[in-house]
């Protein structure tokens, strides 16, 4: 019986030592020494307390603005327990705090943070066509092919809000008539803003992105993000299919921009490009039709060899350095606080126009990418050997383009209009996996902000209106 009672003991002792270990909280659901049992701030802005996310999250008014001094007025703790924070005491809050509660030899740590209320939606999908938000007047506007067959009487929305506490009405994810301009209401307690949702059909698009799939969703991760920026930032951007373009779904008559960015395997020469993408080559009559009228193009990754295949470039001048081979894959190589970067080799080229550029950086480096950022980087560009050992002026004789950038390489480079001209109606190819636009981790979008740069700023270049 002695022997039973010890065992029992043991099972108690080693529960109470692991109940709020950092390294299990996951099983902490019930009761523990370490469990903060209330916190209020400021006397009146009492906390909601997550154990499982170890996150103790006070709300404060929308126009509360100080954050800076905020008093600790309450805070209780089991028996026994200590804490790096005391009642009393004043803590800037305008960034997280970690609030470490001890007892004995155990503790467990908690972020402390507080958030201002706040009603801002941050994303908004039509039947997962994405609308432009403009919150300085809070309206939505989104683009609907006329050949899209959504019913704009019954269409599903979803929202996204910056806040995971607001709440919108009608609900997300339910239908409504956008025939006429919806009002969606979000609220988060003292917080509340009014969208106006309006839907613009597009009978003949300006500006397009080209993909296999038939709809965007359909896309791999990578070609989505892509197609999807330039849907939503671009006033008449639409997607189409190959089958689109050459079933004639969509006229083509306004059309001034192509954008065709390929995530699949790297081709190491035209004729595997040819063969591997079938139906872009199925629609080869049509876009040589555009180019030819003087309509410009930014080719992405494995779609530079469309470059040849419209004229703009000699069939024998593929990328000669490829890499990658797994379309649908993301992950690759995780970016630290100094990211992957490229140099311009004339940084006062149109297309590098207001970049942000990296403290410290020489005054040519390109930056896309940001720390916690994970790039699935194929890759087509051009090595220095072979035919082009003496460098970026044989990539350039063998091309009969212009280098825009690379690092001991030349990875990103533009052809000329069919008229003979750089510029207007030329062709940008973007061969470096840096021109990335989808990353399968959590990141603070900084310098990816130039990938958007990059791109309007080919459309005014290409365009050249």
């Amino acid at each position: 019986m002695k022997k039973i009672y010890s065992i029992i003991c043991a099972i108690c002792v080693v529960c109470g030592f692991t109940a709020c270990s950092d390294d299990n909280t996951s099983d902490l659901v019930v009761g523990g020494s370490c469990l903060v049992e209330e916190l209020v701030l400021d006397g009146q802005y009492k906390a909601t307390i997550d154990v499982e996310k170890k996150l103790i999250k006070v709300k404060v008014p929308v126009d509360f603005n100080t954050k800076y001094d905020m008093e600790v007025t309450s805070l209780k703790l089991p028996q026994g327990a200590t804490a790096n924070i005391q009642e009393g005491s004043h803590v800037n809050l305008q960034a997280d705090q970690i609030l470490r509660v001890v007892n004995g030899s155990i503790e467990m740590s908690y972020r402390l943070a507080v958030r201002n209320d706040e009603a801002i939606i941050e994303k908004f999908f039509l039947e997962g066509v994405p609308g432009a938000i403009n919150q300085s007047d809070k309206t939505i506007t989104v683009s609907v092919m006329a050949n899209s067959g959504i019913d704009l009487t019954n269409a599903t929305f979803e929202v996204a809000c910056t806040n995971e506490d607001a709440v919108c009405n009608p609900q997300s994810g339910t239908k409504a008539n956008f025939t006429e301009p919806v009002q969606i209401v979000v609220t988060d307690n003292t917080a509340s803003n009014t969208y106006t949702v309006s839907v613009e059909m597009v009978e003949k698009p300006v500006y397009i992105f080209v993909g296999e799939a038939a709809t965007v969703e359909e896309l791999n991760d990578e070609e989505k993000a892509a197609a999807k920026w330039l849907t939503k930032n671009v006033k008449g951007g639409a997607y189409l299919s190959w089958d689109d373009v050459v079933n004639e779904t969509v006229s083509l008559d306004d059309v001034k921009f192509v954008f065709y960015h390929r995530h699949a395997a790297s081709y190491g020469n035209y004729t595997t490009f040819e063969s591997g993408e079938a139906k872009a080559v199925t629609a080869l009559s049509k876009m040589k039709a555009l180019w030819q009228r003087g309509v410009g193009f930014v080719l992405g990754r494995s779609a530079v060899n469309y470059a040849i295949a419209l004229g703009a470039e000699p069939a024998d001048a593929y990328p000669n350095n490829v890499w990658g081979s797994a379309p649908k894959e993301e992950g690759s190589d995780l970016m630290g606080e100094d990211p992957w970067h490229f140099y311009a080799y004339d940084i006062n080229h149109p297309l590098w126009k207001g970049l942000k550029t990296y403290p410290g950086a020489p005054a040519n480096a390109v930056y896309t990418l940001d720390n916690g950022y994970t790039i699935c980087n194929t890759t087509s560009q051009f090595g220095f050997w072979d035919d082009y050992q003496t460098g970026k002026d044989a990539v350039e004789a063998k091309t009969g383009g212009r280098a825009l950038g690379g690092d001991n390489s030349v990875s990103s480079w533009e052809l000329k209009s069919y008229a003979g001209d750089f510029g207007k109606g030329g062709v940008i190819c973007f061969g470096s996996g840096l021109f990335d636009w989808n990353s399968p981790t959590d990141y603070v979008s900084n310098y990816h902000d130039n990938m958007g740069i990059i791109l309007l700023n080919a459309i005014d270049y290409l365009v050249g209106e």
